[in-house]
């Protein structure tokens, strides 16, 4: 992060990398050990696992994008809601998420990612 981007730029210009499958400018705004926790599995994925989920988007989905942002800046990062918007196959789903995620020295420490995965496994199954 700039000493001119406010936190509410950074954490747009990040979820439009994430967006746009820029798996490189992702990783350039993560720490190396940067840890990501999701509700659904309890588990701290690394940077390397974090950055192969994300580069696998387009794989997975045929449309997949996020609506109705919203961000609040936090003194130590930033807290993101928005609704996954993903297709596959004919079928469609929208997620309604909340992120945390925790930014030091102007590069993402923690994300802690909340979304109801049924909903999500509805479109993937089958």
């Amino acid at each position: 992060m700039s000493g001119t981007e406010s936190m509410l730029e950074y954490a747009a210009r990040f979820f439009e990398m994430v967006e746009a499958g820029d798996i490189e400018a992702v990783s350039a705004l993560y720490h190396d050990d940067v840890t990501v926790w999701h509700n659904y599995d309890d588990v701290d994925q690394s940077k390397e696992e974090n950055l192969a989920t994300l580069g696998s988007i387009a794989d997975r989905y045929d449309k997949f994008g996020y609506a109705r942002p919203r961000h609040t800046a936090l003194e130590d990062g930033f807290l993101r809601q928005h609704v996954i918007e993903v297709e596959r196959d004919g079928r469609s789903a929208s997620i309604p998420a909340i992120l945390r995620v925790y930014v030091e020295e102007g590069r993402i420490r923690r994300i802690e990612e909340y979304f109801d995965r049924s909903k999500l496994e509805t479109v993937l199954a089958g």
